[in-house]
């Protein structure tokens, strides 16, 4: 009987995955995204700033914790806990032509599980992550500009810097916050730090929360553009 009842839902599971994989799969990803933004809203007090690096630095504990402090230096006690601190995620990603290179010079492999896992939380970390400030390869600004979540330059500062890397990115190497501090001058030339707009998942906070929370993020993005020695 039992042996029965397993075939008899194998059946139901097959017929009901043929049917309704997308729209399972989609409600699963929209529980995730939901769980994901309920854990960071619980945690967001300990940290004034969420900032992300994703490009092919590793980087280490040494160089992330001068980042960070590089960070606070051009930020603000929003908390009034007395500290400015600042949360960096980094997330490791080469490009194809990286990654070609390093196999060619180097021998190096892949793994095409951790690059997807790498890639799906980046994805996750743009549409629904409290961190607006980010340092991004050309690669990774990329795989996200298309999407228009990246606030152009022309709206947030009167004339475009010079530094700009597009109409949305800044060459952080141009700036002087890019070659004034240790870790962030350890970055990639070409790393671009851009800022996200708010995102229908931030609005999930109420309309007013997140736009305060996007204007302190600006006013931190204007402060790393504009920052002089």
């Amino acid at each position: 009987m039992e042996e029965k009842n397993k075939g008899k839902f194998a059946k139901w599971f097959e017929n009901y995955w043929y049917h309704y994989k997308a729209q399972t799969l989609i409600g699963a990803v929209a529980i995730f995204t939901a769980v994901v933004c309920t854990v960071q809203m619980a945690t967001k007090d300990k940290y004034d700033y969420y900032t992300i690096y994703a490009g092919p630095q590793i980087l280490a504990v040494q160089d992330l914790t001068y980042i960070q402090r590089a960070i606070a230096e051009v930020g603000t006690d929003l908390n009034n806990d007395g500290a400015v601190k600042v949360a960096l995620k980094d997330i490791v990603m080469l490009s194809p032509e990286e990654r070609q290179a390093a196999k060619e010079e180097k021998d190096a492999e892949f793994n095409n599980g951790f690059i997807q896992t790498e890639m799906n939380d980046y994805y996750q970390q743009i549409m629904a992550g409290d961190a607006a400030v980010m340092f991004l390869s050309p690669y990774m600004y990329s795989q996200a500009k298309e999407s228009g979540l990246f606030m152009p330059l022309s709206e947030i500062f009167d004339e475009v810097p010079e530094s700009a890397y597009d109409d949305c990115g800044i060459t952080l190497s141009k700036t002087e916050f890019g070659v004034s501090f240790n870790g962030v001058d350890d970055l990639p030339e070409d790393t671009i730090v851009c800022i996200r707009r708010v995102t229908s998942f931030q609005n999930m906070k109420g309309s007013k929360k997140a736009q305060k929370e996007f204007q302190q993020n600006l006013d931190l993005f204007k402060a790393i553009v504009n920052y002089t020695a």
